[in-house]
C-alpha cells in the first residue's frame, strides 16, 4: 500500500510539473519568447549527473555539491538546480524564463552569440540548444569554453558537422556519447520526435578534473586561440612582464561617466554605460590591431612580443568589463544599503564574481532580475537572523498560547533551547565577547556591526534611517547612552529608534522603540510561520491592532521600480506601468 501511495504521489507531482511547463510554453508563445525551449528531461539530467560524478569525484565527495556550472540556454533553471549546489550561472534569452529561475541562478548573458565564453571560467558548461541552431551553438561553446567538461544535448546528425570536428581536434578533445534519448518519453514536458545524443566533452586533463581551480589544467587556452586568430601578431614569442591596467581603467570609466552626464540623464545609466563600453572596447581592439600590423622587425626592436601582447589584451578586456560592472554596482546603493553587513558582503561578492560577463543593457537587466529575487530573500533571512542573534533568556517573551516552560538551566553554557514561539522584549541585554575595547578603540567592530544591522532592518520595516548616524559616527564610552534615530514620516520629525549602552565587561544594553519592537516581532512571527494574520499578533503578543495591521507583511520587498531609474526614462515608464 505504501508503494502504491508513493507511486500515486509521484504521478501527481509529475502531472503538476507538466501543467506548469505547458502554461509556461503557452505564455512564451503569446509573448513571442519561444526560442525552441524543449525542457531537458529528468532522465537526461540524471545521465549528465552520473557522468560528472564518475569523472570529477574524489575521496567519495559528491562534486555536485560544489562545482560551478554554466547553462547556455538555461530555460527555467531546472538543469542548474539538479547539477550543482555550488555556483549556478545562466545564459537565457527569454525574460519569462529568467524570472522563473531560482534565486540562486545568476544570469550572466541573454544572447549566446553576443557573449565571449573565454572569460567565463566555470567547472562545467551544459547546453540543450535550439536544434535549428545547434551547430553554431556547439561550435561556439566548444571553441570558447573555459571549462573542464562540456555537455551538449544535440541531434544525432552532430557527427556530420565537419567544422565542429575540427574545433574538437583543435581543443585536443573528443565527443563521447554518454546517452541517446528522445522527447517522447513520459518525463518530457514538451513532446517531440527528435532523437538526441548527450555528448560529454573533456577539455581538461584527467588528473585536474577534481581540482578546485576553475578551468585549471585545460588542454588548450581558448583565449590564446582567439587572440592568434584575430590579431596574428608578427612579433616573436618571449617572456612577458607583469601588466596590470585594472586601476587605470577603473578611473577611466569613472571619468567617462562624470563627463557624460548629459547622456546619462537622457538615456539612463545602463544605456549610457553600454554606449561607453562599446566605444572603449572598439578602441582597445583597434589599438591592438594596428600594433599587430606593424613590421615584425620594428616590433622586435621595440621589445614587443606575442605573449606580452596577448596577456596585456586579456587583462585589459577583463579589467574593462570589471570597471563597467563595478560602476553599475556602485549605483545600486538604494538596494545594497538595505542589507545587513553579512548579507551585503555575500551579495556584492556574488555580483563581483560575475563581472567578467559582457556588458550590455540586456545582460544588465537579466542580472538585475537576479538582484531583485536574491535581495528579497536576503531581506527576510537577515531579519530572522538578527532576531535569533539577539535571542537570550532575559530578552525573550513567549506567546500567550505557548505552554512550553523555559528553565534557567536550559540556557547554560551558551545553549539556546528549542523555543516553540517567541518574540523579543523591547529591553535587551546582550552578552558579547567584547563591547568597549578601550579609550582609544571605542566600540568593538562586532558590537558596531550588530547595532548597524538593527538600524538596517528597522529601515526595511519602514523606520527611515537614511542619512542617520551609525555606530561608527558616535563617541563611545563605557555605560554612556547613545541614541540611534529615524525620521518619522507621520510627524515629519526625528525620533529615537533605539537606545544603546556598551560596557567594558562585554555587555550591550538596548532599549527598542516599542512600535519598532512590535513590528519586528510581528514580521519575525509571520516569517517563522507562527502568525498567519495581524489578529494573531494581537492575540499572541498583545500587539496593538493598529500596529499589527501596519506591521504584517511590511518588510521591504523589491520591485522593478527600485532599479528602474538605472534603465532610463523609457524603460522606467514601462517598469512603473508593470508595477
Amino acid at each position: 500500500m505504501k508503494t502504491r501511495a508513493k507511486l500515486e504521489a509521484n504521478q501527481e507531482t509529475s502531472t503538476g510539473v507538466h501543467m506548469r511547463a505547458n502554461l509556461m510554453i503557452r505564455n512564451l508563445k503569446a509573448q513571442g519568447q519561444d526560442f525552441e525551449w524543449y525542457p531537458t528531461t529528468a532522465s537526461m539530467i540524471e545521465c549528465v549527473s552520473a557522468d560528472i560524478r564518475k569523472k570529477m569525484s574524489v575521496f567519495n565527495e559528491d562534486p555536485l555539491e560544489k562545482i560551478s556550472v554554466l547553462d547556455c540556454g538555461a530555460g527555467d533553471g531546472r538543469v542548474l538546480e539538479a547539477l550543482t549546489n555550488g555556483d549556478r550561472f545562466a545564459i537565457e534569452k527569454s525574460q519569462l524564463l529568467i524570472d522563473a529561475q531560482d534565486a540562486s541562478v545568476i544570469t550572466i548573458g541573454t544572447d549566446l552569440m553576443q557573449q565571449e565564453l573565454i572569460t567565463k571560467r566555470v567547472d562545467v558548461i551544459f547546453s540543450n540548444p535550439p536544434y535549428s541552431e545547434f551547430g553554431g551553438w556547439a561550435r561556439k561553446i566548444v571553441g570558447e569554453a573555459s571549462a573542464k567538461l562540456v555537455y551538449l544535448v544535440v541531434p544525432e546528425r552532430w557527427a556530420k558537422d565537419e567544422l565542429l570536428q575540427l574545433i574538437l581536434k583543435d581543443r585536443k578533445a573528443e565527443a563521447e556519447v554518454i546517452g541517446t534519448f528522445d522527447f517522447t518519453s513520459p518525463d518530457a514536458d514538451r513532446p517531440a520526435r527528435a532523437r538526441v545524443n548527450i555528448l560529454s566533452i573533456q577539455l581538461a586533463y584527467t588528473g585536474t578534473l577534481h581540482h578546485g581551480g576553475r578551468s585549471q589544467g585545460l588542454k588548450t587556452d581558448p583565449f590564446d586561440k582567439w587572440f592568434n586568430e584575430n590579431f596574428k601578431p608578427n612579433a616573436s614569442k618571449a617572456a612577458h612582464g607583469n601588466l596590470n591596467p585594472a586601476d587605470a581603467l577603473k578611473n577611466q570609466v569613472k571619468q567617462r561617466v562624470s563627463h557624460g552626464q548629459e547622456l546619462v540623464a537622457a538615456n539612463g545609466l545602463v544605456q549610457a554605460l553600454e554606449a561607453f563600453y562599446h566605444e572603449d572596447m572598439e578602441k582597445l581592439l583597434g589599438d591592438y590591431t594596428r600594433i599587430c600590423e606593424l613590421d615584425s622587425g620594428l616590433l622586435y626592436e621595440m621589445g614587443v612580443n606575442t605573449e606580452a601582447l596577448a596577456k596585456g589584451l586579456k587583462l585589459k578586456i577583463t579589467s574593462l568589463k570589471d570597471a563597467f560592472w563595478r560602476e553599475l554596482f556602485s549605483n545600486l546603493e538604494n538596494v545594497t544599503s538595505r542589507l545587513t553587513a553579512d548579507t551585503r558582503k555575500t551579495m556584492l561578492d556574488k555580483l563581483n564574481d560575475s563581472t567578467h560577463i559582457d556588458f550590455s543593457a540586456a545582460n544588465v537587466h537579466g542580472l538585475l532580475s537576479w538582484v531583485i529575487k536574491n535581495c528579497n530573500n536576503y531581506y527576510e533571512s537577515q531579519l530572522i537572523g538578527l532576531v535569533k542573534r539577539m535571542t537570550r533568556q532575559a530578552n525573550v517573551v513567549s506567546y500567550n498560547s505557548n505552554e512550553k516552560v523555559f528553565t534557567h538551566e536550559a540556557w547554560r553554557y551558551g545553549n539556546q533551547p528549542d523555543i516553540e514561539r517567541y518574540g523579543l522584549e523591547y529591553r535587551i541585554v546582550l552578552e558579547l565577547y567584547q563591547a568597549i575595547c578601550d579609550s582609544s578603540c571605542g566600540l568593538s567592530d562586532y558590537a558596531g556591526t550588530l547595532l548597524n544591522d538593527i538600524a538596517t532592518v528597522a529601515n526595511n520595516l519602514g523606520f527611515d534611517t537614511t542619512g542617520q548616524n551609525r555606530a561608527q559616527d558616535f563617541s563611545w564610552e563605557s555605560g554612556k547612552k547613545v541614541n540611534f534615530m529615524f525620521l518619522d514620516h507621520k510627524t515629519g520629525e526625528e525620533a529615537v529608534l533605539f537606545e544603546a549602552k556598551a560596557f567594558k565587561k562585554g555587555t550591550v544594553h538596548i532599549k527598542l522603540n516599542q512600535r519598532f519592537a512590535c513590528k519586528l516581532n510581528t514580521e519575525f512571527g509571520r516569517m517563522m510561520g507562527w502568525l498567519r494574520t495581524a489578529q494573531d499578533a494581537c492575540d499572541e503578543m498583545d500587539v496593538p491592532m493598529d500596529i499589527a495591521n501596519e506591521a504584517f507583511g511590511s518588510n521591504l520587498q523589491l520591485t522593478a521600480n527600485h532599479v528602474a531609474l538605472l534603465a532610463g526614462p523609457e524603460r522606467n515608464d514601462i517598469a512603473q506601468e508593470a508595477a
